[in-house]
């Protein structure tokens, strides 16, 4: 088990003053507070462009928690469009550099290459799920109590949707965790 970092990515607006944001992550609290807010004259709607996406929270978490996460999101003052988590450890970037600098790489032989890491998985952040245009990882959805039907995708998108989740709103879910996503060493 290794302690991962996690990010609620989205966008929040108000028309005056912070979108608070209190959440619960496998029912522990990760934030209960402001988070970057966007001033706007009028709150958008989902079909607007999203001016902004951004790192809303940092929380902490370990690689052996996966699998379907239970999440609550409760916002005041604004609008919030959740857009999804992005996770450490769940990637890496590697390049191909010449075995000899006076000759060039051959994809085809490997004696003219190696891998460097550029990114290890400790600094690379992603999607801990596979983004399909079914699922973007998110199911059981509910707003107030109610079943949310809000995650059909219109357009055939492939990736996370964005979630708009209204001041007094509380938006339950299940959020996956892929395990095969979970990667601790770059393969050699």
């Amino acid at each position: 088990m290794v302690q991962r970092i996690a990010k609620l990515m989205g966008g929040a607006y108000s028309t005056g003053g912070d979108v608070h944001v209190q959440g619960t992550y496998n029912g522990v609290e990760f934030i209960n507070g402001p988070v970057t807010t966007m001033t706007v004259d009028v709150l958008p709607l989902i079909t607007d462009a999203m001016p902004y996406f951004d790192t809303l929270a940092l929380f902490e978490t370990d690689t052996d928690t996966t699998g379907q996460i239970p999440v609550v999101l409760t916002v005041t003052g604004g609008i919030l469009y959740f857009g999804h988590f992005q996770m450490n450890y769940s990637g890496y970037t590697r390049v191909k550099e010449p075995t000899n600098p006076n000759v060039p790489i051959d994809p085809t032989d490997p004696s003219t290459y190696i891998w460097v890491v550029t990114v290890s998985p400790v600094e690379y952040y992603g999607d801990p799920n596979l983004n399909t245009v079914e699922s973007d990882g998110v199911s059981t959805l509910t707003k107030n109590g109610s079943p949310w039907p809000w995650r059909s995708n219109t357009g055939g998108r492939i990736g996370d949707y964005e979630y708009p989740i209204s001041s007094g709103d509380i938006v339950t879910f299940n959020f996956f965790v892929d395990p095969a996503r979970v990667i601790l060493v770059v393969p050699s």
